[in-house]
């Protein structure tokens, strides 16, 4: 079958490669260089083959829209040097507790000015160590998202994606410290609230947001737990979430997804039986516990710590 406009298979072949490697994007510069002439995107863009999502970035029909498409074509618009950033390099990390961004967020170098309205534009540097590219995407490391993101995350927030980032091991305390230390000058919003956060952190990371709630429900309530601790029962090796090893009391946060299924409901029975039978008090508390009656689950723990002692 003939290609229209003069199309060779070779060049449409690169055209779809690039488009793979780019989540259906291609800007004009590129169709460019593939052999595209301006009449050639035209005419694809009039019989719908291919949409114009930001100036001179297109997006292939064919490709359903999405987080990663919409973030790389605001880096593709931006230009050279310019990574996804904030909100948007939270999202695409998958931090816990980033707020949904409605326009993607970019850095781009200080001498620099690009405006679009669907682009939220950030004017600044952003040094070597601090880049990163994922799923083809440029964008900034996990310890320089947490830094430019703590302005705007209130304190449970700034904790959770800490604590997130760091029990998935894509970045460490030191490197949030350095990066911190880089570019949280004097006066930037967030940094001395996330420095005051590193500098108490001392224990293990947490798994998730609520296991954050509780250990800062825990925390202001004056009760400093060992925070996932291994304990062996039965043969076998179990982590709680909190607890208190002389006294053999535990704290656990029970949320919908970590047990969700028939076989995931007998596996935590069958772990609470064991904990049990070898003289542990487990206190359940879930995310309606934390936030509707945390002085509730306050006087169990208490409870159940005086009766162990």
């Amino acid at each position: 079958m003939p290609f229209p406009h003069g199309n060779s298979p070779s060049r449409e072949a690169r055209f779809r490669d690039l488009q793979a490697r780019q989540h259906g994007l291609a800007t004009a510069a590129q169709l460019g260089v593939l052999g595209f002439s301006p009449s050639m995107i035209t005419h694809r863009v009039q019989v719908g083959e291919l949409e114009r999502t930001l100036p001179k970035v297109y997006r292939s029909s064919l490709v359903a829209a999405c987080r990663e498409q919409d973030a790389l074509a605001a880096v593709l618009w931006a230009g050279a040097d310019c990574v996804a950033s904030h909100a948007t390099a939270g999202l695409l990390w998958r931090i816990e507790a980033v707020p949904r961004s409605l326009r993607p967020e970019v850095w781009v170098p200080p001498s620099r000015r690009p405006r679009h309205r669907d682009v939220v534009v950030h004017r600044g540097v952003v040094v070597a160590n601090d880049r990163r590219v994922r799923e083809g995407i440029p964008l900034t490391s996990p310890a320089r998202t947490v830094v430019d993101l703590a302005a705007r995350l209130d304190a449970e927030a700034l904790e959770a994606a800490v604590e997130d980032v760091l029990c998935r091991g894509l970045t460490t305390p030191g490197a949030i410290e350095r990066c911190v230390v880089s570019v949280g000058g004097r006066g930037r919003d967030g940094v001395a609230r996330l420095r005051r956060l590193l500098a108490q952190r001392d224990q293990a990371p947490l798994e998730s947001r609520l296991e954050v709630k509780v250990w800062r429900l825990l925390r202001d309530a004056g009760l400093r737990p060992v925070r996932q601790y291994d304990v062996r029962c039965d043969g076998q090796r179990y982590r709680l979430d909190f607890a208190w090893p002389r006294l053999k009391v535990a704290v656990e946060a029970e949320g919908f997804s970590a047990h969700a299924g028939r076989a995931a409901y007998v596996r935590d029975r069958r772990r609470l039986a064991a904990l049990v039978a070898e003289g542990w008090t487990v206190v359940p508390v879930t995310w309606d516990d934390c936030t509707k009656q945390p002085l509730v689950v306050i006087d169990r723990v208490r409870a159940a710590l005086l009766h162990a002692a």
